[in-house]
Order: structure tokens, then sequence, then C-alpha cells
């Protein structure tokens, strides 16, 4: 059985690229077949798995795929197109992204059943996978919509800061307002805490303030994210870190929350 993930914040620069590539690439490296959605304009998760964007010119993307579910195609078109889109890379499955993805923003409000195309789309994914992640951009809009309307739950990426929890707050009340409304199933997996400098006191006190305002209500992972130098090269190598840099503390610890998702499946 196929489980949706994704990986979602309503702030920025918070590691939600770096966490979908490298807990797809830890749970594959676990011997699962695992797919990635590159579900943002600004195509970064397509970058880090080393693929150029010049490369994608007469390749089918997410945005070609979302443009023909708007169009209500057959299920064959669809089926085939979708075999298209996916590129194997180095560690897994991904159907990629590129700016056109934005052109559609003011297009999919018009489309019926507008925040179901992602859903339907993944549909035709299910029976080839055990886990697909969609990496999302952020902020509450029709492709966020889209994302946690056809996901089972959902991974929040906060980085040690003093307006981490803020941000928590707004993610989780998006995930409220989507599961009130147009998912029901869906439920928050956990809060990942990324960019951490465990020998800071700054860091301890953020920590320790999300847990106190958020632990009762949702999982906070208790692997936590350190801030690594090789965590920002390994993307120019187009490598997770579980192949680039395997033994430093964010490798082992992405590999050990991939395992606790997989138990929780």
């Amino acid at each position: 059985m196929c489980k949706v993930i994704s990986i979602i914040s309503c702030k920025g620069g918070v590691g939600k690229t770096t966490t979908a590539v490298n807990l797809s690439a830890s749970i594959q490296k676990e011997g699962k077949r695992v797919c990635v959605i590159d579900f943002d304009h600004q195509h970064n998760l397509t970058m880090n798995l080393g693929i150029d964007q010049a490369s994608l010119e007469h390749r089918v993307t997410i945005g070609d795929l979302i443009e023909t579910a708007i169009n209500d195609p057959d299920d064959d078109m669809m089926s085939a197109l979708i075999d298209d889109s996916i590129i194997s890379t180095n560690s897994v499955d991904l159907i990629p992204a590129t700016g056109k993805l934005a052109a559609l923003e003011n297009i999919i409000p018009m489309a019926t059943s507008r925040e179901h195309l992602l859903d339907y789309i993944i549909s035709f994914l299910k029976s080839r996978y055990d886990y697909i992640f969609i990496d999302c951009h952020p902020g509450l809009d029709n492709f966020s919509q889209n994302a946690l309307t056809a996901s089972d739950s959902v991974i929040i990426p906060v980085e040690a800061h003093v307006f981490g929890a803020e941000g928590l707050e707004q993610t989780a009340a998006m995930i409220r307002m989507v599961k009130r409304r147009l998912n029901p199933k869906l439920n928050i997996e956990g809060v990942l805490i990324t960019k951490f400098q465990g020998q800071t006191n700054y860091c301890k006190s953020v920590y320790e303030q999300i847990a106190t305002d958020f632990g009762n209500d949702i999982h906070i992972y208790a692997y936590k994210i350190k801030y690594a130098i090789k965590v920002a090269e390994a993307p120019a190598f187009g490598l997770p870190l579980i192949e680039y840099a395997p033994n430093i503390q964010p490798a082992v610890a992405y590999l050990k929350i991939a395992q606790e998702v997989m138990q929780n499946a």
C-alpha cells in the first residue's frame, strides 16, 4: 500500500527540499520503492537531484501533468504522460518541475475539482510505489491545497529559530483547514527541527519552546537535523546525504527518521 507524504511549511528556508530529498533517499535505501514530486515552481528539488532545467525543455513535467488534468483527459492519455514524466535519478524516481508551474496559478481556480488535480495524477502512481513524497512551496494556495488533499500525512520542517514556532502554527492551521474541508484522513506525521546548533543555548531554548507549545498535540521527532556545511554541498553533486556524506549527523538523523516513518506506515 502506497503512502503519500507532503513536506510542507508556510515559511521558506526551513529545509523542506533538503528533507524531501534525504527522507525519500533514506527510505529507498531501506529497499522501498519511492517517488518524489517537485511541486514548487522554484524547482529546487529537481535541481537538488541533479536535473538541469535545460534538459527538461522537451520533457513532461508536473506542470504539464497538472495542465492536462485540468483539461480532463482520458485515463490512457494521463497514464502515458505520467510514464514520460518520471526520471530515475541517482537515488529515487522524480517527477520534475519547471517555472511553468507558476503559470498555472491563475488557471487552477477555474478547473473542475481544482483541489483534486494532484490527487488524480497520484492515483496512477500508487500501484508502482511504496512511498510518494511531495515537496511543496511555502504558503497556502491552490498548489498546497492540492498537495494536502492528495496526501495521507504531512511532515513539517521547522528551523531552530525564534520565528520557527510562528511558522509552525500557521502551517498547522492550514492543515486543519484542509483536513476539515477536503481530506479527512490527513494527519501530521511529525515536526522535524532543522538547522539545529546544539551547542547554542539559543537553539536549545527555541526547541524547548516548540516542544512546550506543540508537543502535546503534534509529534516532534527526537532526532534533530544539525547544521552542517555538507548539507549545503550535497545538492551541487545531485546526491542525497546518505550517498554524499553518510556518516555525518544530519545523514544519520534523516535515516533514523525515515525508519520511524516506515514503522508508522
